[in-house]
């Protein structure tokens, strides 16, 4: 029965594939190369795809501590990984969301899968995955098969309206040999969606054959996971969330009390998600009732734990964590903590690459601390030390999470702004300023005080320069020019400033 059923979704004109926007985001994600302009590109070219990105980057479950006002801003933001998994979410979603079902509840489905993807990814955030939203497009695509075969063969599904999810899959096996899980694992091979995402909604259904210390079966259990959550969270009556509990500690080694904290998570974040997909899924009563509900049976209940398959998550989030910890350390100044030259030269190459492209700006800051050589040659290198330290954290404290602070050399700093403009920069400069005039570095028994000339050059639509050294150089002059002008300053490019640098 499964072969006559996959002919069929083959030829099926009423379930097409996905629209090109996401197979070309699909394509982004599999390239090695692949950058902030690449994705930018794509993703602008549906302005209601680039409104929800933004959206999503400015809501409370990713924003950082700055308004994203623009989709690079917004894709930096959110990190290229995570732009173009909630991108081809978005996408997806809103191709297979219209429509009317035959024998499921198109509203029930999608609040089922909208909901089971928030929860996935709450348990994904839990044990440390480092891609949660590569879990959320997996669940979100567990049941993808449902609206398949609803479509290509209308009276498959005359179940209840409200069946669960088991009695979905059991009534598959029965007359297919086959469940939407591996069905639709199948429908993502043949849209050419990425292998670790297909081998993961195949295991959803049964993710102890997966091994938890692979991504594929953390990812696994993650999913399956979320779908029981979701059965427990929109059944028609109350449920008993024992089952649930215990399903969490044998899939995932989460205990009683984080599992009632997850499920409160998940509930508070119903409306923001309500409002990223445009869908309706839990009224606020219901939601309140199963939080204590879970809470109270929960906490009286003594589950076992498993120790050893908790050890084996840490183990392998520990040594995530410290390759991590190995590849950022050789990207650093040793003294400074900020980024080193080496690093510095490969992102101002690539962010100005992606400025040309995408048409957006790109500030660069060169500082250079005003008379530094006498704290050296006055109070000896520990102190100067000491100073470039403080110096560089006020730097790093000045600027956005997106933005860059590197050691260019001796007492000398480059800071990168991307996607801001001339004025946006200046005020950043001007707030380094004000930091370093108020702040006093110990001395023995006193304090002295170190401030900076700052040079600012802007590569935009007004002021474009044609390699990215023609904009350090500009850099390199304004500072020249503020430390002629008396220093503790700030000095910025313009078209007619002086062509030769006087730094030799």
């Amino acid at each position: 029965m499964l072969e006559p059923l996959k002919n069929k979704l083959r030829l099926a004109a009423n379930f097409p594939s996905p629209p090109a926007i996401a197979l070309q985001i699909v394509a982004l994600a599999g390239d090695p190369e692949i950058d902030v302009a690449k994705v930018a590109t794509t993703i602008s070219k549906d302005p209601g795809l680039t409104a929800k990105v933004l959206r999503v980057a400015n809501s409370p479950l990713y924003s950082k501590r700055r308004k994203s006002e623009n989709l690079r801003q917004a894709l930096v933001a959110l990190g290229l990984n995570a732009a173009t998994t909630l991108a081809l979410s978005f996408s997806l979603v809103s191709t297979y969301k219209t429509g009317v079902g035959a024998g499921i509840s198109h509203t029930r489905y999608w609040r089922r899968a909208i909901l089971g993807a928030s929860a996935a990814r709450t348990f994904a955030a839990l044990k440390g995955v480092r891609s949660p939203e590569d879990i959320f497009l997996a669940s979100l695509l567990q049941d993808i098969a449902v609206l398949a075969i609803d479509r290509v063969q209308p009276d498959f599904y005359r179940l209840a309206p409200d069946a669960p999810h088991r009695a979905l899959i059991e009534h598959e096996v029965a007359a297919l040999g086959a469940d939407h899980a591996m069905v639709g694992a199948w429908l993502l091979r043949q849209w050419k969606l990425p292998e670790s995402l297909c081998e993961t909604v195949e295991a959803s259904h049964d993710p102890q054959n997966a091994a938890i210390t692979t991504p594929v079966g953390m990812a696994a259990r993650c999913v399956a996971l979320g779908s029981e959550c979701v059965e427990l969270l929109l059944a028609p009556t109350p449920a008993d969330p024992a089952p649930l509990a215990r399903q969490a500690e044998t899939w995932l080694g989460i205990g009683r009390e984080e599992l009632t904290t997850s499920i409160s998570t998940i509930v508070a974040e119903i409306p923001e998600i309500e409002r990223l997909f445009d869908t309706a899924i839990l009224e606020a009563e219901v939601a309140a009732a199963i939080i204590e509900q879970a809470r109270e049976l929960l906490t009286i209940r003594n589950l076992q734990a498993i120790d050893q398959m908790a050890s084996l998550v840490q183990t392998t989030a520990q040594l995530e964590q410290r390759t991590s910890a190995l590849e950022d350390k050789q990207r650093r100044d040793g003294l400074t903590g900020v980024f080193n030259r080496g690093y510095l030269d490969e992102l101002l190459r690539r962010e100005f690459e992606s400025s040309t492209k995408g048409g957006w700006p790109l500030s660069i800051v060169f500082a250079d601390l005003d008379r530094f050589k006498r704290v050296n040659d006055t109070y000896g290198h520990p102190t100067g030390d000491s100073v470039l330290v403080d110096t560089a954290r006020m730097f790093a404290d000045a600027v956005r999470d997106s933005d860059y602070v590197a050691r260019y050399g001796g007492e000398e700093f480059v800071i990168v702004l991307p996607g801001l403009a001339s004025e946006g920069a200046q005020i950043v400069c001007e707030r380094i300023l004000a930091l370093l005039r108020g702040a006093r570095h110990r001395v023995a028994d006193s304090s002295i005080r170190v401030t900076a000339s700052l040079g600012l050059a802007t590569h935009d639509a007004a002021t474009p320069f044609h390699r990215v050294s023609d904009l350090i150089e500009a850099a390199d002059r304004c500072v020249y020019a503020a430390k002629k002008a008396g220093r503790d300053r700030l000095v910025c490019h313009h078209p007619g400033f002086p062509v030769h640098s006087a730094f030799g």
